[in-house]
C-alpha cells in the first residue's frame, strides 16, 4: 500500500476526491524529509511512517495555515508549525545510524 492509500485508509476516505491534494501534500513533506536526511534520493522504507503521519497532520491543518492555536467552547487545539518536528529524534537516529563512518579517514600503507 503506498503512502496516499495509507493516508486515505487512516482518514476514512473511500473515494479519490482528495487524491490530488493528498499527493501534493505528500510531495512537499517527502522533499523536506529527503533534505533533512542529507538529500537522499528516496525516503528509506523504515521512515515511511513519517510520510504518512506528517501528511495526515498537514492535511488536518488545511484552512488553518498560520494558526498556532484555536479554541472553541471547552476544546482547544495547538498546531505544530513544522510537520516533521515530532519526528526529529527518529530522523536524527536514522542519520546517526547511516552516517558514513569512513568519510574523512585515511589509511597509510
Amino acid at each position: 500500500m503506498d503512502t496516499i492509500e495509507k493516508v486515505k485508509t487512516i482518514l476514512g476516505f473511500t473515494d479519490n476526491s482528495k487524491d490530488s491534494l493528498l499527493a501534493s501534500i505528500q510531495s512537499v513533506i517527502e522533499a523536506r524529509l529527503k533534505m533533512k536526511l542529507g538529500n537522499v534520493s528516496e525516503v528509506p522504507s523504515e521512515l515511511d511512517y513519517i510520510l504518512v503521519e506528517a501528511t495526515i497532520s498537514r492535511f488536518n491543518r488545511i484552512n488553518d495555515e498560520g494558526k498556532k492555536s484555536a479554541s472553541e467552547s471547552d476544546v482547544s487545539a495547538t498546531y505544530e508549525t513544522d510537520d516533521l518536528a515530532p519526528f526529529a529524534d527518529d530522523i536524527q537516529e536514522w542519520i546517526d545510524n547511516h552516517r558514513d563512518t569512513t568519510k574523512g579517514k585515511f589509511v597509510m600503507f
